[in-house]
């Protein structure tokens, strides 16, 4: 979050768009107001976009499959997760699969 603020112009907006953890408590305040900068936050309303998403992929217009950093089997979830976490290299978009 500080390089982010650091990053933006004077009167820009900065958008944070994701999920952060509860334990996440530091947000460079004092740097972002002295910038006067728009701040905006949430998680993205996903159950809007998953229809339309959907049809597309169906379609073939989109191929999610050129975004995949990695594919894990559903039962190694919670160990994928971990790493994703961590943010260990390659973990940027898995594909959980129910194959074993």
């Amino acid at each position: 979050m500080e390089w982010a603020v650091k990053a933006i112009a004077k009167a820009g907006t900065l958008s944070i768009i994701g999920v952060y953890p509860p334990t996440m408590r530091y947000f460079p305040i004092g740097l972002a107001t002295n910038k006067n900068l728009k701040i905006n936050a949430g998680n993205c309303n996903h159950r809007k976009y998953i229809p339309m998403l959907l049809e597309k992929v169906k379609s073939g217009e989109v191929d999610p499959s050129k975004i995949l950093t990695k594919e894990e089997s559903l039962s190694s979830s919670i160990r994928a997760y971990e790493s994703f976490d961590k943010r260990e290299d390659g973990w940027v978009k898995v594909m959980l699969t129910s194959a074993a």
